[in-house]
């Protein structure tokens, strides 16, 4: 608050009878208080925001077993439907983007492009309780089918009527009733306004979260720890329920189908090496490009895993809960996103699978579950209707509660819907994983999770016939899935109840009790009803009576091991027979048709085998020995003979035969039978596996192998060897370090263009900069998004260790534009070190962007040949890969190369910049695009600078940048290597405004003006409009909680009471100004300092938002400037009486000149008492008047003891009659503040023009 406002000056007009030029100087003090502070009176004047596997090698060292690395747990914000009944009538007039139906986002994009995609949300809603009471699977099924399908098409017709003859895209739903719109300003205005629309809300494309990576724990006999944990293993055993006769899905990321794991289970597997994906599989945006499922992200594998997965019967990858269930599968997410359009008709299919063409549905080959490892916050009401459909359909919706723990109410939809069951994470010592979303739910405030399942250090299934460790509420959701699996094997009657069998699942699950965020000890909030237990479950429901089938199974009279026995009755079972030939099987009574099969054998069938309760039935089988023939054939690849290739009988002990020079292969002796049959030519070609029916010889069973390559494009080749010895050192040496390397020319890798990369001494190039992880030793398959490294080129990637004998080169090879680069690793180790294994290998880049990886002294040791490496290249975002092999030994010959290139390509290069300062864009968005669809996306580097490589043709280049005008060139790129350039120089407007900031001292209940002047310095006309704000944003509720306003540094605009502006929005042309009016009014004020900001928004491409601080000081009994005068003890004045100055010319840099045309000179000290304790803003004014040159007047300024101004020289800093404005801020603790002036020797007395004492508790 100001205390103190004082002018040196002369008395007034009134006082002396003389103008206030010729009064004798005097001063005054003031303050805002009327008990307290300084007690004269005081005039005013005034102022212008899933864990790895460690494993153990043979040395002892402690290594992380990365093998994948994903966004899991799928958090996807989605959109709300509102009920009630509509129909379509003529639409309204054309509503205006303020309409409350439509969101904002949707207005915003289809003003900025014309047209955009959005979801247009209808409010009738179908009924659905009668036809979810039909005990009929089949019939239920197509029943709420029918009536969704009905509910959709009779409310839509209308709205499809008006967008078909409008011309607008769009795709109609059904499970949700809600229709995707493709359209401009006029579809979307006649929508907003029809009574039967609910909402209009923007499309929508969500991030996939990476699980965490886990340790392994060990397991019980074979069964990984989380399946023991909950019981399954019991059930097994107890009751020979191993899931059979259920059918579960997931809605993910896709599935391995033909993973070692996972395919036995896959409901599209015929046997015999032959699938059917129609009704089984389900890829809405077609991602993995053949009819067969895939998974370019590994979360939906791995939870596929842990419901139904084993790799034998049992195998030695015990994995899966209820590993005799049926799979099938939608991939809701595309790769690490997932759309709206993906998800919802992924949540059609699951209500009624169609052909592989996605018609002929059918409701009766519905899954009976549905595993969701995907959320979103806390409250969003869109996926909502989805579930309800599949309650009603008789689906059981398992739901991951989300990784956003430990915070209260953290559990996310569509967990978090009352008819989802939510599922929370707990670890192998039943603690609660501390990423585990705690309830209670945001939806209806009930309790969730409904139950936790094992989540932390989740063994199971991963793409590439491999396994990985996880951690996440989207591992423990597949346990609790698999459980209804098992409940419903056991007890078909309650199949379709999804009530009852929550009621199940909670009555027996263990209580835990954490009162942490609400609830009871038996059902909390953070824990929901406790631990699963599988066992207890499957025990406590409505099971039939059972029985025992057992058996040896023979040939030529002896037993046979590992042969198959498959029986089929009341359910069906599938075992296999022990080292003895013996197998045993626990059946619900009734009469089953037993088939036993095996390798080399006739297989054989008895019928009407009767299973008693509680008996034991022992059926027998010696099997004949089956004829033997011949199998040939050869195998190709884009019309040339593969040489070296093999060709392998799976699931056989044959042998692989090897192809010659030709391409052919023999086997002379096969017995009669059945195979799968998978020819391979190396790591550089996808393998390809085909049926084969043997019972004669047989010949020209061909193959035709197709290349390998990445989605980027890139494919490799084996090439004969040209290793290249470096002969510049490179000084990387030691364990898991790395050395950045400048590279002679511009790479360009996958797109993006690079001039550095870091050597690690583990055995790879990165072009991204490692950070603090620098070289992780341990390494992973690729693609691993999130991980370090990516964006890498991995020759050799493993436990290096590059010693005294070990060195590392580069060398340069040629002349531009056909120069190479190698960065090579001379005999390197590894660690420990000490060891005898020796290699070579080096990374060659080319600057055409191929590249080699070569290797040279490869001994016949599995390590030296890749046994525990990656090989391969990776790109930046580690979402795509050519992984070359991982932990295999492929390295085979001592010397040994492999190139990765693309299709002939070549480079379109150039620099983006700002047209009105011609200063590099950095960040600005450049499009390559070939007839309309996006090929390229790149952004420019701080240079402004942008490089990528496409294949050969004709493309657009658009470049963009926000509040920039796009523009779009040609390039032409007609030979392998052409480089073409195109530079863009983007216009936009620019914004100035002055002041920058306004400080202004008003007494109270009076007003005052300022103006700002705003102006537009730009190329393209400008918009602005001013807001206010009071400085303030609002913090988090609690740790994690996820409220708007979040304290993040951004502004809370609101309107501040005593500021107003006009005009406060308008348009500019190029050049033009516009003065804003500010006004503030101090009516109603308590004294003190109040401050604002007044933020001035524009199109500006470089500043579009600017701010101007407001800081109001308010006095309580309205003084003026006053004269100063003589100190007295208790007041304020002037220690010792000296002289005055004064002059009539103008004085420049002050809006009030007058002010400084009078001044006290020679003086030494001012004193102002009886102030309170606290911190003060001292403002000096000082002008040089008596027309002393720099350098002859000079002295030293000294407040409260401290030196604030030594040797002021006011003439030289700013010259003469030219105001020179001082503030400083002053800690008072003695009641006195002193002001002193010290003249410097030989030179002219201090002099000082008004003082201003102002006290600020807000500092």
């Amino acid at each position: 608050m100001l205390l103190a406002s004082f002018a040196v000056r002369r008395k007034p007009e009134c006082e002396c009878g003389r103008s206030r030029m010729d009064c004798p100087a005097t001063a005054a003090v003031r303050s805002p208080y009327r008990d307290g502070g300084v007690r004269a009176s005081v005039p005013v004047r005034p102022v212008g925001r899933e864990r790895k596997g460690l494993r153990v090698d043979p040395h002892g060292r402690r290594r992380t077993n990365v093998r994948w690395s994903l966004r899991a747990v799928l958090l996807l914000p989605i959109l709300a439907i509102a009920a009630g009944a509509a129909t379509y009538s003529a639409p309204a007039p054309a509503a205006g983007p303020t309409s409350k139906k439509v969101a904002q986002k949707v207005v915003d994009q289809v003003d900025a492009d014309g047209k955009a995609t959005f979801w247009v949300v209808l409010k009738e809603k179908a009924d659905l309780s009668k036809v979810s009471k039909i005990g009929n699977w089949n019939e239920r099924g197509r029943l709420v089918v029918d009536e969704l399908q009905k509910t959709a098409d009779d409310s839509q017709a209308g709205l499809r009527g008006f967008l078909k003859k409008a011309g607008a895209q769009y795709e109609p739903f059904w499970i949700v009733n809600a229709i995707e719109v493709t359209a401009g300003r006029g579809v979307l205005n006649n929508l907003a306004n029809d009574p039967s629309v609910a909402q209009i809300l923007p499309d929508r494309t969500f991030e996939v979260p990476k699980p965490i990576p886990g340790s392994q724990e060990p397991k019980v006999d074979t069964v990984e720890w989380n399946v023991n944990d909950i019981g399954a293993p019991t059930v097994w055993s107890t009751y020979g329920d191993r899931g059979e006769n259920i059918v579960v899905a997931n809605i993910d990321t896709g599935v391995q189908f033909d993973h070692p794991g996972l395919v036995a289970h896959y409901r599209g597997n015929l046997g015999n090496g032959q699938f059917d994906h129609n009704y089984n599989w389900f890829d809405p945006e077609s991602v993995c490009g053949t009819p067969a499922p895939c998974d370019n992200v590994a979360h939906g594998t791995h939870t596929m895993g842990t419901m139904v997965g084993d790799d034998g019967d049992p195998g030695t990858n015990r994995i899966g809960v209820a590993p005799h269930a049926k799979w099938i599968a939608a991939k809701g997410c595309e790769t690490n996103s997932c759309s709206l359009d993906a998800l919802l008709r992924s949540g059609q299919w699951v209500m009624a699978p169609t052909d592989l063409n996605g018609n002929n549905p059918r409701p009766d080959l519905r899954p009976n579950i549905v595993d969701n490892s995907w959320g979103d916050g806390p409250a969003d009401a869109f996926y909502e209707a989805t579930v309800q459909a599949w309650v009603a359909a008789g689906i059981f919706p398992a739901f991951a509660n989300g990784n956003a723990g430990p915070s209260c109410g953290s559990a996310g939809v569509p967990g978090a819907y009352p008819e989802s069951y939510g599922v929370g994470a707990f670890d192998v010592n039943h603690n609660i994983a501390f990423f585990s979303s705690r309830g209670p739910s945001g939806v209806d405030g009930g309790i969730k999770p409904d139950v936790s399942a094992p989540g932390v250090n989740v063994r199971s299934s991963v793409p590439g016939n491999s396994y990985d460790i996880f951690s996440g509420t989207s591992m423990a959701t597949p346990h609790v899935a698999a459980t209804v699996a098992l409940i419903w094997s056991a007890a078909p009657s309650l199949i379709g109840d999804v009530a009852g069998t929550e009621a199940l699942l909670d009555s027996t699950a263990e209580d835990m009790s954490d009162l942490s965020c609400g609830g009871t000890a038996g059902n909390n909030n953070v824990w929901g009803e406790g631990r699963l237990n599988a066992f207890a479950a499957v025990t406590a429901a409505p099971r039939g009576p059972v029985g025992t089938l057992q058996g040896t199974v023979s040939g030529g009279g002896r037993p046979i091991a590992g042969a198959t026995v498959q029986a089929a009755g009341p359910t069906n079972r599938t075992v296999t027979t022990d080292a003895s030939g013996h197998y045993s099987t626990v059946l619900p009574v009734g009469s089953y048709n037993v088939t036993a099969s095996a390798f080399a054998f006739a297989s054989r069938t008895v019928n009407g085998v009767s299973i008693s309760d509680g008996g034991t039935t022992t059926q027998d089988f010696d099997l004949n020995e089956a004829a033997h023939h011949s199998v040939a054939g050869h195998v190709s690849a884009g019309g040339n003979a593969v040489a070296d290739g093999t060709v392998t009988i799976l699931n056989t002990p044959l042998a692989p035969a090897t192809t010659d020079a030709t391409g052919a292969y023999v086997f002379p002796s096969v017995p009669d039978g059945r195979y799968d049959v998978m020819a391979q030519g190396g790591r550089c070609f996808d393998p390809q596996t085909q049926h084969l029916s043997v019972s004669g010889n047989v010949s020209n069973f061909d193959f035709t192998l197709t290349r390998r390559h990445d989605s980027f494009g890139y494919f490799c080749d084996v090439v004969a060897p040209n290793y290249v010895e470096g002969d510049t050192a490179l000084g990387l040496t030691g364990d898991d370090n790395n050395v950045q390397v400048t590279l002679p020319f511009d790479f360009t890798f996958y797109g993006q263009t690079f001039e550095t990369a870091w050597a690690c001494t583990n055995g790879f190039l990165t072009f991204e900069d490692p950070g603090g992880p620098g070289c992780p030793f341990f390494n992973s398959s690729i693609p691993s998004a999130g991980t370090v490294p990516n964006g890498a080129i991995y020759p050799f990637w493993d436990d290096v260790f590059l010693d005294g004998d070990s060195s590392t080169w580069t060398k340069l090879v040629g002349q531009a534009p056909d120069r190479q680069f190698v960065v090579e690793w001379r005999n390197a180790t590894f660690f420990p070190p000490g060891g005898p294994k020796r290699i070579d290998f080096e990374v060659i880049l080319t600057e055409k962007g191929q590249l080699y990886t070569e290797y040279r002294n490869i001994d016949a040791d599995s390590q030296e040949q890749g046994a525990s490496a990656t090989l391969g290249i990776e790109s930046p975002d580690g979402t795509d890969a050519l992984q070359y092999s991982f932990d295999e030994a492929t390295i085979d010959l001592p010397a040994f190369a492999v190139l990765y290139r693309l299709p002939p390509s070549g480079f379109i290069e150039g620099h983006v910049s700002d047209f009105n300062d011609n200063l590099p864009l950095t960040g600005a968005t450049v499009d390559v695009k070939q007839g309309g669809s996006l090929v390229r996306q790149l952004t420019t580097d701080a240079a402004g600078f942008y490089r990528t490589q496409v294949p050969v043709g004709d493309y657009d280049v658009e470049a963009s940048a926000a509040n920039y005008l796009t523009q779009t060139k040609p390039a032409h790129l007609l030979d392998d290597g052409d480089v073409t350039t195109l530079d863009f120089s983007l216009e936009t407007a620019r914004a100035e405004v002055t002041p920058s900031a306004l400080e202004v001292i008003v007494p109270a209940g009076q007003t005052r003006t300022r103006t700002l002047v705003v102006k537009n310095t730009g190329s393209v006309s400008m918009t602005w409009q001013v807001e206010e704000s009071g400085g303030g944003a609002q913090a988090a509720l609690a740790p994690g909680a996820k409220t708007p306003g979040l304290d993040s540094g951004v502004a809370a605009f609101q309107d501040v009471p005593w500021l107003s502006e006009g005009p406060d929005n308008g348009t500019l042309a190029p050049g033009g100004t516009q003065n804003v009016v500010v006004t503030i009014n101090a009516t109603g004020h308590s004294p003190g300092a109040d401050n604002a900001t007044l933020f001035l928004h524009t199109n500006s491409g470089r500043n579009p938002s600017l701010r101007v601080p407001v800081k109001l000081i308010i006095d309580k009994l309205g003084d003026t400037w006053a004269a100063d005068k003589a100190y007295a003890s208790g007041s304020w004045g002037y220690v010792q009486r000296v002289n005055t100055a004064s002059t009539k010319s103008a004085i420049g840099g002050t809006a009030d000149p007058t002010l400084y045309r009078t001044a006290r000179r020679g003086q030494t000290e001012y004193r102002f008492d009886g102030l309170p304790t606290g911190a003060y803003q001292v403002s000096l004014r000082f002008a040089e008047i008596q027309n002393y040159k720099t350098g002859q007047r000079l002295f030293d300024v000294i407040i409260e003891n401290s030196l604030v101004l030594p040797a002021l020289d006011i003439s030289g800093e700013v010259g003469k009659n030219y105001a020179d404005d001082k503030t400083f801020f002053i800690p008072v603790t003695d009641g006195q503040l002193n002001v002193r002036f010290i003249q410097r020797q030989a030179t002219k007395e201090p002099i000082v023009n008004a003082i201003r004492v102002v006290q600020r508790p807000d500092r």
